[in-house]
């Protein structure tokens, strides 16, 4: 998992059927100048930190378990981050 903010939301006119009704969004990867496509299971806002899930872990936050594997999923959402311990430390 990689620590990164959630830019905005990502608008497309066709997506994958695994993927219908799931919002997807724009988020940076640790670093700024990287930004992914990650699904958003809870319902994140521009701006918000978060914890990325990448590969198997991100279909896990998708649906867990061993069936999980036809997802199209690369990337998602699986944490908010409370803005309030930044600095700490």
């Amino acid at each position: 998992m990689h620590r990164g903010r959630v830019l905005g939301e990502l608008w497309g006119a066709r997506r994958v059927p695994g993927l219908a009704g799931r919002k997807l969004v724009v988020c940076t990867d640790g670093d700024a100048d990287r930004v992914v496509v990650a699904v958003d299971t809870l319902d994140a806002r521009a701006g918000q930190e978060a914890l990325v899930a990448f590969g198997s872990g991100a279909r896990n936050v998708l649906a867990a378990g061993p069936d999980n594997r036809a997802l199209c999923c690369d990337a998602a959402v699986a944490l908010l981050l409370d803005g309030g311990t930044e600095g700490e430390g």
